[in-house]
């Protein structure tokens, strides 16, 4: 496990990481969101040992960083390599650090995905030069990969590619990956656990859908007088008032995340018992109502509204 306690770094007087406590845990896909700027690659460098933190430690396996480096490989968001070097020549460079090094596995890897280990890597497209250096870094033999903005710019094919490569490697040994991203879809089908960094400071971390077990999203649609936006009697229903009342009725009445009206349509964000949640719902007689399965984006929005962020400078 990787454990980040008070890690703190400025530049000019301002600071990149600001105060980071956070535990990685071993085994997993774990995932660093947040805008360009938020203090994710800055992360990275420190956890790598690249940069030194102003303040704070870093622990791994309850060990000093310091003698821990070769447990961890960085993978940059554009790799390092000599000119004209090929994936055959940086597999022998990286044996040098990494006494794990596998080099017949690169080779393995590479043929499965039509590259040539002995051709200049300055000739393979972003793609292909991503590819590549990820088999390197896998192959590697560390227990822990770092890496940065490793999807940032591929076509969908090429980034399945690359995860079905992180999976399989997870499942042949004990492995943990670090993998930051500014865009919550590159993360949301591959990683466990995921920290949100804005400004430098921890916003929030952990198994986001662990977190919404007990959050739910509905939508209820009303017969509504379309003049005066009330319920008619006419229409049979024994409530009545306008959608307004209804959601200020449910608003006391229920934990609410998040909640709106569009014509005759509710839509809300609750926490609590799914089938309390329902029952209440339909004490307002809505002539629908359906539960709507929600995405990790959601989920992270809604966690972030009830945090007091705004999630378009925390998301995009």
């Amino acid at each position: 496990m990787i454990s980040v306690r008070e890690l703190t770094k400025t530049f000019d007087g301002k600071p990149a990481v600001d105060h980071i406590f956070l535990d990685i845990p071993e085994g997993m896909m774990f995932g660093l969101l947040g805008t360009n700027g938020a203090g994710k690659t800055t992360m990275l460098r420190l956890l790598s040992g690249i940069l030194e933190p102003d303040f704070g430690e870093i622990l791994v396996d309850d060990e000093s960083l310091s003698v821990s480096a070769e447990k961890i490989f960085y993978l940059p968001d554009t790799p390092y390599y000599f000119p004209n070097a090929t994936m055959e020549q940086m597999a022998k460079f990286y044996q040098r650090q990494y006494p794990g090094m596998d080099a017949e596995g690169v080779t393995y890897m590479a043929e499965s995905l039509n590259l040539d280990v002995r051709q200049p890597i300055r000739t393979f497209s972003k793609g292909m030069k991503r590819q590549a250096f990820l088999i390197l870094a896998l192959c590697a033999g560390t227990k822990y990969l770092l890496c940065d903005e490793v999807f940032d710019g591929l076509d969908p094919i090429a980034a399945e590619v690359m995860k079905n490569l992180f999976r399989q490697e997870m499942k042949e040994r004990k492995f943990t990956v670090v993998v930051a991203s500014h865009r919550l879809q590159e993360l949301e089908d591959i990683c466990g656990n995921i920290a949100i960094l804005h400004k430098g400071g921890l916003v929030t971390a952990g198994d986001m859908r662990v977190q919404a077990e007990n959050m739910w999203k509905f939508q209820c649609a009303f017969h509504t007088n379309a003049d005066k936006g009330e319920i008619t009697e006419e229409e049979g229903w024994s409530s009545c008032g306008k959608l307004q009342d209804i959601m200020d009725r449910l608003e006391n009445t229920l934990d609410i995340v998040r909640i709106h009206s569009e014509g005759s349509f509710i839509t809300l964000t609750v926490r609590g018992d799914k089938e309390e949640i329902r029952a209440k719902l339909k004490e307002e007689h809505p002539a629908v109502l359906n539960e709507i399965p929600m995405s990790l984006e959601e989920i992270f929005i809604a966690e972030m509204e009830v945090k007091g962020y705004d999630i378009r400078k925390v998301l995009h």
